[in-house]
């Protein structure tokens, strides 16, 4: 199994302008990173938002099942967004959680809270539990042919989270996976791990409206059965 040593590693200098789309690049960024370094896709990574570190870094965990199941940890610097280090195994480091809808940052040792089981991201994701449709416009293109699509689906109420799309005929795909990433209250990212064609890997991106009762935007690709897919849906 490799492992990741980067210590101290600077990327070219990205300044982000938000704190929104500074957690998705250093999700992307620790994921493009740590792929190049176990000389893997970037679909063969997971990555998750996970807590600050004492001195106000940003962590993200990353697993990796395609490497021998191995899993690390990329640190950012809040301030400029640079990449501080990326490294594998369990970061152990005082950290601090500062909860998505309010509530007094939390610090905990990280040993800690590995030890007593708990999920050390779980504060970054706090979906609804909706389950919601709506009409639309948008396309799918999958291995075998492209599809107008005019309906999506979308289910957060169990254990997984499905999207579905359908052109409203005889064509409709449903993806299934955890929901790891929020925007706001209304945005959400989950990892695409199978659907009802097969095997499926990737990552779908939502967005609902205000009152969670209907889907504004749906963005997909990734890998369906060895081949590449695409899809966006927009109400």
């Amino acid at each position: 199994m490799k492992s990741i040593s980067l210590v101290l590693m600077v990327c070219a200098a990205v300044l982000l302008p938000g704190l929104a789309f500074a957690q998705y690049g250093y999700v992307r960024e620790c994921k493009e990173t740590v792929a190049n370094q176990l000389n893997v896709s970037t679909l063969d990574v997971s990555a998750q938002l996970g807590p600050y570190s004492q001195n106000g870094n940003r962590i993200v965990n990353w697993r990796s099942r395609r490497a021998g199941n191995s899993n690390g940890y990329c640190e950012f610097r809040t301030a400029t967004g640079e990449l501080v280090r990326a490294e594998s195994g369990n970061y152990a480091g005082h950290v601090v959680y500062r909860q998505s809808f309010g509530g007094a940052p939390v610090e905990r040792n990280m040993r800690y809270s590995q030890r007593a089981g708990m999920d050390y991201g779980q504060t970054m994701v706090n979906a609804p539990r909706v389950k919601v449709n709506n009409s639309g416009r948008g396309d799918f293109k999958g291995p075998n042919k492209s599809f107008h699509i005019r309906h999506s689906w979308l289910d957060t109420s169990g254990e997984q989270t499905i999207v579905t799309l359908s052109d409203g005929d005889d064509f409709k795909i449903s993806f299934y996976g955890p929901i790891v990433q929020q925007d706001g209250d209304r945005e959400f990212t989950m990892d695409i791990d199978n659907s009802n064609f097969g095997g499926a890997r990737g990552q779908a991106t939502f967005r609902l409206s205000p009152n969670h009762k209907k889907v504004e935007y749906i963005s997909m690709n990734g890998v369906l059965k060895g081949r590449d897919f695409n899809g966006t849906f927009r109400r």
